[in-house]
């Protein structure tokens, strides 16, 4: 589940989780460091920027990866962060 504005689709290595949200596109870890909890069923919140874990409601910002809530304690890597493309551009964190 995710914010009116966001879109949350797992690529193709099931490693990572693309979040497009408010103008701006991210590539973070797939699963949640706390309990390995699926990112992709995640709720964002487009306002704060945050991704928020389905399993035990564990909070992290998605420009820098840091836990901000919940009982997660280590940050998720952020790969890539930056304008949301249109679809057109080839090869963006697809592997």
């Amino acid at each position: 589940m995710s914010g009116d504005d966001a879109v949350v689709e797992e690529l193709a290595d099931g490693e990572r989780v693309r979040v497009r949200v408010a103008g701006r596109e991210f590539v973070i870890d797939a699963a949640c460091p706390h309990r390995k909890g699926r990112l992709v069923h995640g709720y964002v919140n487009p306002r704060t920027l945050r991704i928020i874990c389905p399993l035990h409601r564990s909070s992290f910002d998605l420009t820098t990866g840091c836990a901000v809530a919940g009982p997660a304690t280590e940050a998720l890597k952020v790969y890539s962060d930056g304008p949301a493309d249109d679809g057109r551009r080839k090869g963006r964190a697809t592997r």
